[in-house]
């Protein structure tokens, strides 16, 4: 099979995409921005950069694109992003498409712009199969764009349980109780509050040490409030390092804390809990989906430093507590979020889309369900 992806290169989710695929398919890339690495397979095709401005751009860059599906002539489209690459969708008619959504892309943008509701809503109407990463943006296609639910699934970016897996934290200060955060410096992500939550509970443990980790437009706003606070040396600020790092990050660390505002199904708060770490999150978007508060993780309300900083005393001061949390957030992340598994789902549908003139009728199942992906085939009218 024959599969284009248009997606964002630089993304560790775009490369973990083709690259499975690559492994037993013809697989092309068409992106803004050229990935960081080479793999093996892949053919990309770098259009324009996303320094430029998407609007102004836009039409030269899907003019590119046009001319390279003719020339790849796929048998299968899968855009990742609705409010980027999947915008380019609607005007690539007569090929099989499939589009992933990630999160801003359904809950945040779409509210701040007529246009961009529109194009989302036009993209969502043209697609043959819509993937959601969270069950909660499942149901916001569903509800707020008026989307049949047979027409959604449930695709949520899966772990490797493997590479993701508790061992003996790595040797650091003797008697130090370590923090760790890795989603970048961004508005959604709430730096400000984590930070704010960490210097209250610090001024009653000293043990305590945070570390930070990515980039993003307030990484230096971010800072300068742990200077304001008097934290230098308890916060330590570090940068992106390779995926296969990744791994180590976690196993020096005791407690992972997200304290985002909106969200999909953070990768990252799966491959901490696969980890065993136990996390402290807020309870927004799909994130209630895997942490069931006091079960295997503990959930917060956004916004709230004194509440987080009550939730890293609690588990900073009980060792008991912290190992029966990771133990149960590992059991659920191995039973529900296996990569391999939903990889082979995709397949699945690829295959079905590409191969004929019908599309899966997905069931919707319940926040605890884990839905029918057999499903079952419907005729439709040919596009070719």
């Amino acid at each position: 099979m024959k599969i284009c992806f248009i997606a964002d290169g630089r993304s560790i989710h775009t490369q973990r995409w083709v690259e499975y695929f690559a492994k037993h398919h013809e697989v092309h890339l068409i992106t803004y921005d050229a990935m960081n690495t080479t793999i093996e397979g892949v053919t990309e095709h770098v259009v324009g950069s996303s320094v430029q401005s998407l609007y102004l751009s836009f039409w030269p860059r899907h003019l590119a694109i046009m001319r390279l599906i003719r020339q790849i002539d796929p048998d299968l489209i899968h855009a990742h992003f609705i409010a980027k690459y999947g915008f380019h969708l609607p005007f690539l008619t007569g090929k099989p498409a499939i589009v992933s959504a990630w999160g801003d892309d359904i809950l945040i943008l779409p509210k701040k712009s007529r246009l961009i509701r529109a194009f989302t809503q036009r993209v969502l109407d043209h697609a043959d199969l819509i993937y959601a990463v969270s069950r909660d943006i499942q149901h916001h296609i569903i509800d707020d764009f008026r989307i049949p639910p047979e027409k959604t699934a449930y695709m949520p970016f899966g772990i490797d349980t493997g590479m993701f897996s508790p061992v003996p934290r790595a040797e650091g200060k003797a008697g130090d109780i370590v923090l760790f955060s890795n989603r970048g410096f961004y508005p959604v992500y709430n730096t400000e509050t984590l930070i704010r939550g960490f210097s209250i509970a610090y001024t009653n443990d000293k043990r305590l040490r945070l570390i930070l980790k990515g980039e993003g437009p307030e990484k230096e706003k971010m800072q300068g409030l742990v200077r304001s606070l008097g934290l230098d040396g308890a916060v330590e600020f570090m940068g992106k390092t390779t995926y296969a790092d990744v791994p180590q990050d976690y196993r020096s660390a005791d407690i992972f804390i997200t304290a985002s505002v909106s969200d999909g199904t953070p990768v990252s708060l799966l491959e901490a809990m696969a980890s065993g770490l136990p996390c402290i999150a807020t309870a927004v978007g799909g994130i209630p989906e895997w942490i069931t508060d006091g079960e295997n993780g503990v959930l917060i309300p956004p916004q709230n430093p004194e509440a987080l900083a009550g939730s890293i005393a609690r588990l900073a001061t009980s060792p008991e507590l912290r190992s029966a949390l990771g133990a149960r957030a590992r059991k659920t992340v191995v039973e529900a979020a296996d990569w391999q598994a939903y990889m082979a789902k995709a397949e699945h549908d690829y295959t079905t889309l590409a191969n004929t003139t019908t599309r899966f009728k997905h069931d919707v199942a319940g926040e605890t369900g884990t839905g029918d992906r057999s499903g079952w085939l419907y005729r439709k009218p040919s596009r070719r």
